[in-house]
């Protein structure tokens, strides 16, 4: 009945992952010991299991979450895949949204003001038919999970003859970046109110005061499109006037050079 077991302590050092951590991968659900002694609860593997054990020590080196890790050494080859390119992405992104910031956080650790100047305007909205599909993401899929809602909403608009009235925009019912999830109402303006299938939703935007804040260029980007946020809203509180609902990023020009969006904060009388 020993067939080639391993104990804890030969494992943890063939692997050079720590008792502690071995410990805690068989609770998780990530890398469960073979065998576990009734008796004295000490665990056992197998010779098998010493190729995933390096593959885990190898991601919790690149500082994958370990629940990312569960997904990814239970998935087939090819989604185990997908998983890993989508994970170097976020850090990715995350190392250029750093190096992004980094002029502005040496700027608040100096106590230095933030130089850029931006103008706040004021616009009635009326009431506007959308289509929108509500997402919970993180901000490493953000950007997919804007695109696909555009699309599938674009298709279902020309299969039922809406005609699209201007920009899609997003809501923000939630905080959305590493950590937080949001979530996300992606919206299609378009010409009348239709009734909700499946995961699009037909609804009417209430008419409206919003604060309007206009980014161009590296502004729409991350972290300086946050001073675009700070601007709306700070606005609307210095007027006196009260934030009535989630902000919006009305996408009028894609990323690029050449980028173009709004920030609006709707408001109403204190």
């Amino acid at each position: 009945m020993n067939e080639q077991r391993i104990s804890i302590g030969s494992f943890a050092q063939a692997t050079r992952l720590s008792l502690k951590a071995l410990r805690m991968y068989d609770q998780l659900g990530i890398l469960a010991a073979h065998y576990v002694d009734p008796q004295t609860g000490y665990r056992y593997y197998q010779a098998e299991q010493l190729a995933t054990a390096r593959l885990i020590g190898m991601l919790r080196q690149i500082n994958m979450p370990l629940a990312t890790i569960r997904q990814l050494i239970n998935a087939s080859a090819k989604d185990a895949e997908i998983l890993l390119s989508r994970y170097i992405r976020s850090v990715e992104l995350q190392a250029i949204q750093a190096r992004r910031a980094q002029s502005l956080i040496l700027g608040l650790i100096r106590q230095e003001g933030v130089c850029m100047s931006l103008e706040v305007t004021v616009r009635q909205q009326a009431d506007q038919p959308i289509l929108s599909i509500t997402k919970r993401t993180f901000v490493n899929e953000l950007d997919n999970v804007i695109a696909h809602a555009f699309h599938t909403m674009e298709r279902f608009a020309a299969e039922h003859n809406l005609v699209v009235r201007g920009s899609a925009f997003g809501i923000f019912h939630g905080t959305i970046n590493a950590d937080d999830d949001g979530p996300i109402e992606v919206c299609l303006p378009v010409d009348q109110l239709v009734e909700s299938q499946g995961e699009i939703v037909g609804r009417i935007l209430p008419a409206g005061k919003v604060a309007v804040v206009t980014m161009h260029g590296d502004q729409c980007e991350f972290p300086h499109i946050l001073a675009g946020y700070d601007a709306g809203s700070d606005w609307v509180k210095a007027n006196g006037y009260v934030i009535s609902d989630s902000p919006r990023e009305i996408w009028i020009n894609p990323p690029g050079p050449d980028a173009l969006m709004e920030i609006a904060w709707p408001f109403h009388e204190a």
